[in-house]
């Protein structure tokens, strides 16, 4: 049992060595953690008073954005207001001719037919006797300008 007992006994002793090389190596680690630690806060610092630094610049660019952001959309809802306001006057303006045309037109219609017979009810007939009439006074005249012109005639 000896002989298992000083193996044994040599690994835990070789083991206790390695143990405290990794424990010397431990103990240089931990300055440079520290060192890391206090330089990694450094830049934390740093990068705050920068980012503190541009603060005021982000919200005069953020604002600027906004501005530049609202003209856009209200050209744009304005451009579309103007198309939507033109589409509704331009279909207000089809559907209230075909409603003149449905309903208005056939009662002008009918009204202008009426109207126009009662217009030519109001004329007065034409004498079926006037053209013979006025033949007539045409051919008295003439005979009587003939029969004057024979008259003076013969009396000279």
């Amino acid at each position: 049992m000896n002989g298992t007992s000083t193996a044994r006994e040599a690994l835990i002793a070789e083991a206790l060595g390695d143990l405290a090389l990794l424990l010397d190596r431990l103990e240089k680690v931990g300055p440079k953690v520290d060192a890391s630690r206090q330089a990694l806060q450094k830049s934390s610092d740093s990068i705050s008073r920068e980012i503190a630094r541009f603060a005021p610049d982000m919200q005069a660019f953020t604002l600027h954005a906004k501005l530049e952001t609202e003209k856009y959309v209200n050209r744009h809802v304005e451009a579309a207001t103007v198309s939507a306001r033109e589409e509704q006057l331009r279909v207000m303006q089809d559907s209230a001719r075909d409603l003149f045309k449905m309903e208005v037109d056939p009662v002008v219609c009918q009204v202008s037919a009426q109207l126009q017979r009662l217009a030519q009810l109001a004329q007065p007939r034409p004498n079926p006797w006037m053209p013979w009439l006025t033949h007539s006074a045409a051919f008295v005249t003439g005979a009587a300008l003939t029969w004057l012109v024979v008259v003076m005639i013969w009396l000279r």
